[in-house]
């Protein structure tokens, strides 16, 4: 059957999520084995084949996604910018997104794509997220004593921030579309996790050490993830 696997170096045991998007997802322990995943999926199979028809039928029902569009304006709260956007239609092969002036944004090319668009926008949030988040991460990191390894940034379907066990921290460029203090939470909690790898009690008291107010937080960042704005959807 299709899957998509995803190798946790924390998991236990074999784990099986459907979702409406993904379909079925295996998490996984590293030491297991294509083999011993196939045999544990074919364990589960009347589980697993319920499931996907439900969720199926559940995606039918949905309502029909909207068009994707051009935005006439970007906003990102994390850095207080706004831009206005304009498209100009060039032989130029893909899209390009360039300031034109004090709040305004072009994009050039082949702007009848909206593939290409969007695209050329998510190009231009990670450049953007790379100027503001990368001393942002910095400043916090010298003013609460947690150094780290080193910062990736992409756009991540789900998942705000990670931080791994060499102490490298990865961050999604959405954070930009999310409020500073939400930003800063997300940032406090990755580095936090450069002294505790994990979510003990030792973990969420560092984090309340530096951000005494994190559950209000979390409770926010759980609700503006849902309200993203159309162009930032997926990622492609």
């Amino acid at each position: 059957m299709d899957y998509r696997l995803r190798v946790s170096p924390w998991a236990r045991a074999l784990s099986l999520r459907v979702t409406l998007r993904g379909g079925l997802e295996v998490i996984a322990p590293r030491r297991y084995s294509s083999r011993t995943i196939a045999r544990l999926l074919a364990r589960e199979g009347a589980w697993i084949q319920a499931a996907l028809a439900e969720a199926d039928a559940r995606r039918r029902a949905l309502p029909p996604p909207p068009v994707w569009q051009v935005p006439t304006e970007i906003a990102l709260p994390a850095v207080g910018g706004r831009w206005r956007v304009a498209v100009r239609p060039t032989a130029a092969r893909g899209v390009r997104v360039a300031p034109t002036g004090a709040g305004e944004l072009e994009l050039a090319g082949q702007v009848a794509s909206a593939a290409a668009c969007r695209r050329a926008l998510h190009r231009w949030l990670v450049r953007e997220s790379r100027a503001h988040l990368l001393p942002w991460l910095a400043g916090l990191s010298r003013a609460l004593g947690l150094p780290y390894a080193g910062t990736t940034i992409r756009l991540a379907r789900s998942r705000w921030g990670s931080c791994s066990r060499t102490g490298g921290i990865g961050l999604n460029a959405r954070l930009l579309l999310l409020s500073p203090p939400l930003v800063e939470y997300v940032l406090v909690h990755e580095l936090c996790h450069t002294r505790e790898l994990n979510h003990s009690p030792a973990f969420w008291a560092l984090v309340a050490q530096h951000c005494p107010d994190y559950r209000v937080r979390r409770a926010e960042l759980r609700a503006a993830g849902k309200l993203l704005p159309a162009w930032v959807q997926g990622t492609g």
